[in-house]
C-alpha cells in the first residue's frame, strides 16, 4: 500500500512515474505480458491487479485533498 508520507515527499516528476508505473503494470497484467505472466506465480496477478489498483486511487485520493 502506498504511505502517503512517502508520496508527499516525492517531487512531481516522480509522482508521475510512479504512477504511470502502476498503470503500465496493470496493462501488462490484462494483457497477459507482466513478469509473472506465464509463471508459477501467475496466480498472484489478481492480487498485484488489485494492489495497484488500490494504490492508484490511493494517489487519487492524496492528491485531492492537497
Amino acid at each position: 500500500m502506498l504511505d502517503e508520507n512517502i508520496w508527499l515527499q516525492l517531487n512531481e516528476e516522480e509522482k508521475i512515474i510512479e504512477l504511470l508505473d502502476s498503470i503500465d503494470q496493470i496493462i501488462a497484467i490484462e494483457e497477459n505480458n507482466h513478469e509473472l505472466s506465464g509463471t508459477r506465480q501467475q496466480g498472484k496477478l489478481s492480487h498485484v491487479k488489485k494492489d495497484l489498483r488500490d494504490k492508484i486511487f490511493k494517489i487519487i485520493e492524496i492528491e485531492n485533498l492537497k
